[in-house]
């Protein structure tokens, strides 16, 4: 069967391709009329990488045990440059991971605040000196988890979140709550108020049923999750955030029971994240790994 307007890769040939049969994996191969030459076409995200899916899925193994880079560049034998464009390309592959979460039932809502520690974006007063307290040089995430532990976790702005953050972040991800558990910010109020359920605020709470210790547990893990990869660019926050979130949910969606349930669950997850990054299409040069923005335009944000 001939294919229209089709390029063969080894002679450049047009039109000249037909199809001939399908490998072990039952994927497609093709025929040159004009070369004779055989191939699959692969326009994946590691089609161009030198590394087979075992080497990269063990990559990505070591990605989700908070394995550092440097570690990973020694054990693996490979560049630290080849490493963060490895993990640019997981990151890649998670981009829009959190527009797909779903959260249901009780929900805890809340804000952590981190550090704006590079100085080409941290804002200063007129006598040189930095700002002090909370401030434009604190990062703001939103975050919210329900009692099943899925969550998200997106950057909303420096400083205090305003209301129109809480929707426009976080509308597409709530479905059908019953029930909102928040600490008495205001800010909060015209998202939750949206939807028809109750809202708890565990502040002031007399019972004592209620509490935020759930989403407190959830901040802590995050900033300790992002203190092992101190060395990372701010402006890339969010695509850790993407891959905690994914690695949280992942987890929290399975029924973990005992170490030998955890270590077969991480091997499905290394096994999901490698099809994840080969339904790329391959249009993730190095460039883009260098020239991606990230948050900029919220940290350039006076």
């Amino acid at each position: 069967m001939k294919l229209n307007s089709q390029t063969c890769p080894k002679c450049g040939s047009i039109d000249s391709l037909i199809k001939n049969g399908k490998d072990k994996h039952h994927v497609q191969r093709y025929k040159c009329k004009q070369c004779l030459k055989t191939f699959i076409q692969n326009h994946s995200t590691t089609k161009h990488l030198h590394f087979s899916d075992y080497q990269i899925k063990k990559f990505i193994g070591y990605m989700i045990d908070d394995v550092s880079l440097e570690v990973i560049a020694r054990n693996m034998n490979i560049d630290i440059k080849t490493v963060h464009y490895h993990r640019y390309l997981v990151f890649h592959a998670l981009s829009t991971y959190q527009s797909s979460v779903r959260l249901t039932g009780t929900i805890l809502i809340d804000e952590t605040f981190i550090s704006i520690r590079e100085k080409q974006f941290k804002i200063y007063r007129p006598d040189g000196k930095d700002i002090r307290g909370l401030s434009f040089n604190q990062l703001c995430i939103i975050t919210m988890i329900n009692l099943e532990g899925i969550s998200v976790a997106k950057v909303s702005s420096r400083a205090m979140a305003l209301p129109h953050h809480y929707i426009d972040l976080f509308n597409e991800n709530v479905q059908y709550p019953k029930m909102f558990i928040h600490d008495g910010n205001t800010k909060q109020y015209q998202f939750m108020n949206q939807f028809p359920c109750e809202k708890i605020n565990a502040r002031k709470d007399v019972s004592m049923k209620y509490s935020t210790d759930m989403v407190d547990s959830y901040h802590s893990n995050i900033k300790r999750y992002l203190f092992k990869h101190a060395g990372f660019k701010l402006k890339n926050i969010q695509h850790y955030l993407n891959f905690f979130v994914y690695r949280q949910n992942y987890l929290a969606s399975h029924n973990i029971k005992n170490i030998r349930q955890q270590i077969s669950l991480k091997n499905e997850m290394s096994a999901d994240l490698l099809r994840r990054v080969k339904s790329v299409r391959k249009t993730i040069k190095y460039e883009t790994y260098l020239n991606d923005k990230g948050i900029t335009d919220i940290l350039e944000n006076r």
